[in-house]
């Protein structure tokens, strides 16, 4: 080992090694109380690729949460637990009362359930309740007799509230009103948030409607949480545009909310068949972890988990794309259909990390369907780690600059792992862990980022390769080639064109798919353009195209000569080996849900023709299109 003058030390994560089960089920002496985890800059993940500079034989992988053998923990039994179906379980550590607090979903989904409620009523044609529940070890849990709300006309049940879907509970960690020191979040419909307010979790305030949000959002597990690290409250929610994906919003004040706009969805490839269903969020040492939920569709509608990493709640990558985190259980197991993660901080308890979930053997499908409270554990920092790739052949990660913060700096790791020093100079660092056959290594703590900027991943090289066909032409002097209006497109035969029209002062779009596919390796050479013959008889109006990918999301670039009462060629230049940076710089504009410049030419579909943004006709011809390599 290298000589150094700051001391390092390798902690074995005995957890991983030696613990079978949970604290609860092992003796407590030498632990401290559960504790809430809370942002850390000089707590370093791997995950966190800002952290890893260079891998050779290495490779990141998702841990394996221990799922306890006493699960599910609470199962639906009560007459009001009509339809738990995604169970949402909202838990906090609560050290005031020294409890673990949840709060979950209940749909009422049958008629005659509906009508025990003391006041019938109905949202999305069904009934909701918040029910809560406590425990004093996170494993057997009390649904306490509260006398808030009849049900059947008794009113001995753990009812909190009524017709709020899709609840997300916080606790203010600053206790700075007594009076909201619990906060609840969830939404009427698409663009309906509402709040609500509780001194204790349990006896909750009028609703009210907070502002700014959009009308697509809305409609999954709501969940928002003070962030200590930006001084703002944040609230995840889900964006619907044809699927699911995941949307964020801050606030100062908890009632005037500015969306970001979505900043997770599924991949390219996975399209509609796998969808983010929701994202349920918390900070975790000098970043933020998500729970992501993947609805798969097309693979008979079960729901599992994924691990999602941030450096600032904005930018989110998953950590291994298509590998679950929390994976289902065996068919017909108590999990083996849906697994919904928690909201909520994590709490290290003895060790470990729990992860509260609803688990249900049926898939997501239909209201009339139940969960059950489980829950799974990892140890602390356990959420990732390298691992070498080869048996027989050491890995070795290399981490970016470091700063130190505390004597000795940390290395988290269970099997062999060597550490070396590097200094740089200025009290900064690099270290270099090279890891024997049995070796994990999650973490380093004591020391900071000397560079804790967000970057993109870096693009690969490209190269031009050699042109591989000629022009491609849409001729609509036959017909309309199978092109789409809105609000309508009509073939004029006089004029051999189309006529795209529509109506209340919006602009007309035309819509077709010229050559879906991988246009790169389709046209080969460096780029192409897309051209088109137009006019606009009712005078001018300015051109704009788009590109999708595939028909999920696009970028468009605008012409700067408008259309005349003239024919008129049009186009729009683009090169495949544009950055996302370049292409907008060359007049490209991404859409808010898109996906990056490369991956959207690779996976062409759809390609748009409409008037821009600049006010122009109700109708335009389209006598011709060509997508033109070069």
């Amino acid at each position: 080992m290298k000589q150094r003058s700051h001391p390092i030390s390798v902690a074995t994560l005995r957890t991983v090694l030696l613990w079978l089960g949970f604290a609860a089920v092992l003796p407590r002496a030498g632990f401290a109380a559960p504790h809430t985890s809370v942002s850390d800059p000089a707590h370093l993940l791997l995950l966190d690729r800002r952290v890893v500079e260079r891998v050779e034989h290495a490779k990141l992988h998702v841990g394996t949460p221990l799922k306890h053998p006493k699960n599910p923990l609470l199962v639906p039994d009560k007459p009001w637990e009509n339809a738990t179906n995604n169970v949402y379980p909202n838990v906090v550590w609560d050290p005031q009362a020294g409890l673990w607090r949840l709060w979950y979903k209940d749909v009422l989904a049958d008629e005659e359930s509906i009508a025990k409620m003391d006041v019938p009523s109905r949202v999305h044609g069904v009934g909701w309740y918040l029910l809560y529940a406590e425990s004093r070890d996170g494993l057997v849990w009390d649904r306490p007799a509260l006398g808030l709300h009849k049900f059947g006309g008794d009113v001995a049940n753990n009812i909190v509230a009524r017709d709020c879907p899709n609840v997300g509970v916080t606790l203010d960690p600053r206790g700075q009103d007594p009076g909201r020191r619990f906060r609840m979040v969830y939404d009427v419909g698409l663009g309906k948030p509402r709040v609500r307010f509780s001194g204790d979790g349990v006896h909750w305030g009028a609703e009210e409607e907070p502002k700014g949000f959009g009308a697509a959002q809305g409609d999954t597990h709501n969940n928002a949480f003070f962030d200590t690290r930006s001084g703002k409250w944040l609230w995840f929610t889900k964006t619907y545009l044809g699927e699911r994906m995941v949307s964020r919003l801050e606030s100062d004040d908890f009632s005037n909310w500015r969306s970001s706009g979505v900043v997770l969805r599924s991949g390219i490839d996975e399209g509609r068949a796998t969808q983010t269903y929701a994202l349920t969020v918390f900070p975790y040492a000098n970043g933020y972890l998500g729970y992501l939920m993947l609805y798969h569709v097309g693979a008979g509608r079960r729901v599992d988990v994924e691990l999602a990493w941030s450096p600032d709640s904005l930018h989110w990558e998953r950590i291994a794309p298509g590998q679950p985190f929390l994976a289902n259980g065996p068919e017909g197991s108590y999990d083996s259909g849906c697994i919904y993660a928690q909201a909520g901080p994590a709490v290290l308890e003895a060790g470990r990390i729990p992860i509260y979930y609803g688990g249900s053997p049926t898939v997501h499908l239909g209201w009339k369907r139940s969960g059950s409270l489980c829950v799974a554990s990892v140890p602390e920092d356990g959420f990732a780690f390298y691992a070498p790739t080869e048996a027989g052949r050491a890995g070795v990660v290399h981490t970016a600059p470091l700063l130190p913060t505390a004597s000795p700096v940390e290395v988290r790791s269970t099997g062999a792992v060597q550490v070396e020093r590097e200094d740089l100079g200025k009290g900064t660092f690099r270290l270099k862990l090279t890891l024997g056959a049995d070796a994990k290594v999650y973490a380093v703590r004591g020391a900071l980022l000397v560079d804790d900027a967000w970057k993109p991943k870096p693009e690969l090289p490209w190269e031009a390769t050699p042109l591989r066909r000629g022009p491609l032409q849409v001729d609509f002097s036959a017909g309309d080639c199978g092109w789409k209006g809105v609000d309508a497109l009509a073939h004029v035969a006089a004029e051999g064109c189309v006529r795209v029209s529509r109506g209340k002062g919006l602009r007309p779009i035309a819509n077709g798919q010229p050559l879906a596919g991988n246009w790169p390796a389709e046209f080969g050479g460096r780029g192409l353009s897309v051209r088109a013959r137009l006019r606009a008889p009712e005078g001018a109006a300015v051109a704009r195209f788009e590109v999708f990918a595939r028909d999920v999301a696009q970028w468009h670039y605008e012409t700067r000569e408008p259309l005349g009462r003239e024919w008129g060629w049009f186009e729009a230049p683009l090169e495949y080996g544009w950055t996302d940076a370049e292409a907008a710089a060359a007049g490209w504009v991404r859409g808010p849900q898109s996906f990056g410049w490369r991956e959207t030419l690779q996976h062409a579909g759809k390609v748009v023709v409409m008037q821009g943004a600049a006010q122009g006709s109700s109708t335009f011809d389209m006598a011709e299109l060509y997508l033109v390599p070069r």
